[in-house]
């Protein structure tokens, strides 16, 4: 059976790490590691947008900016790949940054071993593969709701609309910024109607 590659690309300034990460990667046993290097910011990022590795392992120190940096403009190119931050020591704060900004894991290069990078990448290549899918249910949804000819809409639990398409506004004779400013009851001219709703939306948890 032939094993795919893994295209990994190591953003770091430093040559002996690159060399210390590589050999951890080639270790790895049923895998079929093909490695790149970059030790320049810009020319990791114009590796970035080429898209085309399966993951990314960025140390945090690159020269005057840092992985983190790399990161966050990495996600305003809405690089679909995941980002494992590499640090020389332990910092709560910059793993919790990490994480935020889009990392999908942190790692300490004192504490590395074949194993722990195996999993990691393993980890994160899952896990971006499933959110990617998400995503791309997401803006198919979100095509069909917003260019439908039908009136779509939906409400939260107080019957406040939350998102509404361009149909349900033509049909109401109502602005969407205007609808998203209010209650669905609010809509209607039948009292008892409008009591119904909500209570059956109380009870049930949706109509």
């Amino acid at each position: 059976m032939t094993i795919p590659n893994i295209n990994v690309l190591i953003i770091d300034d430093d040559e002996d790490d690159y060399f210390i990460t590589s050999d951890y990667l080639k270790n790895i046993p049923g895998k079929n590691f093909v490695i790149d290097w970059c030790y320049n910011y810009k020319n990791a990022l114009d590796e970035i947008k080429k898209e085309k590795h399966d993951v990314y392992l960025v140390d945090y120190r690159l020269g005057v900016k840092t992985g983190i940096d790399l990161i966050k403009e990495a996600m305003r190119l809405d690089a679909d790949a995941p980002f494992i931050l590499l640090t020389g020591k332990g910092d709560i704060h910059i793993d919790e940054e990490a994480m935020r900004l889009g990392a999908f894991d942190y790692l300490v290069k004192a504490e590395l071993s074949s194993e722990k990078l195996e999993r990691s990448i393993r980890y994160s290549i899952d896990r971006a593969r499933t959110l990617n899918e998400l995503r791309a249910k997401e803006k198919k949804y979100r095509n069909i709701f917003d260019k439908s000819s039908d009136a779509l809409f939906v409400a939260d639990d107080k019957l406040f609309f939350t998102e509404v398409n361009g149909a349900s506004g033509k049909l109401l004779s109502c602005d969407e910024d205007f609808l998203l400013k209010i209650k669905l009851p609010e809509l209607l001219t039948d009292n008892h109607l409008a009591r119904k709703l909500a209570e059956e939306v109380k009870h049930k948890g949706y109509i």
